[in-house]
């Protein structure tokens, strides 16, 4: 773990820093994107560098330091660990093996049966199966049997945000409805994802939930707008138009249980 690498990833908590303030993390993130494929910093001499996909962003911080980060403030925790216990909890092996394993892993559920984690030598399993539910939350994933009655697949498969590199290779071939955050994180995700065929999981009655305060989420549409593009799919159109529409954005594990 590199202190001097963290100390420069909270400059970014609200800030924009300039090339020549977060430089070593800056190289660091320029040799990761190439070796993995992925766009989640801009970064240029001389100018300000920008997190365009915190996910990645915090993914990035976790696999190069050694730690488990999913946010600025755990971040922090490292710094701010006023016993071993704590540092341990922050920064110790056990909890970034973990992440190591899921990122090495594709996490299906089958409709029905107990979660199963796929390592590479085994996807060959799921060969015939074409169709899967993709699913962004932990939460909603696991309790996906409560709502599958909303879903014609018999297959879901956890994202957890922007997926593995080993998930979205194995859903190239695959024909995926994405159920995903209702917000600007979400239709970005989705247009990420190169697959057979895809679609984005809207229900019918999304709107109700714009309209009705106690399920906006403010704080998050304002943290995410700057990511917000100016051309989507078509098939995201109705979703952007809401969230500009009524400035918020509504997060999918409220969906469903708001309708129970």
């Amino acid at each position: 773990m590199n202190k001097k690498i963290l100390k420069q990833a909270l400059l970014f908590e609200n800030d924009t820093p300039v090339y020549s303030n977060v430089k070593e993390l800056c190289e660091l993130a320029v040799t990761y994107q190439d070796e993995n494929g992925l766009y989640f910093l801009q970064a240029k001499r001389r100018e300000k560098s920008l997190i365009k996909n915190e996910a990645e962003f915090f993914r990035f911080i976790s696999q190069t330091q050694d730690i488990h980060v999913e946010s600025f403030a755990d971040i922090s925790k490292v710094f701010n660990a006023t016993s071993r216990a704590e540092n341990i909890l922050y920064s110790g092996d056990s909890k970034t093996n973990l992440v190591k394993i899921f990122d090495n892993v594709v996490v299906v559920k089958k409709r029905g049966e107990v979660t199963k984690l796929y390592q590479a030598s085994e996807l060959s399993e799921l060969e015939t199966i074409e169709s899967f539910v993709a699913i962004e939350n932990g939460e909603t994933f696991l309790n996906i049997e409560r709502f599958a009655e909303n879903f014609k697949e018999e297959c879901f498969v956890y994202l957890a945000g922007y997926a593995n590199t080993l998930t979205r290779e194995f859903l190239k071939t695959k024909e995926v409805n994405f159920f995903l955050d209702f917000d600007i994180e979400g239709m970005n995700i989705y247009e990420s994802f190169e697959c057979k065929r895809k679609s984005f999981h809207m229900p019918k009655d999304i709107e109700r939930f714009f309209l009705d305060k106690r399920f906006h989420n403010v704080a998050l549409y304002k943290k995410q707008r700057a990511r917000l593009k100016s051309e989507y799919s078509k098939e995201l159109l109705a979703l952007k138009e809401l969230i500009l529409q009524h400035n918020t954005v509504v997060e999918q594990e409220i969906v469903y249980e708001g309708l129970e």
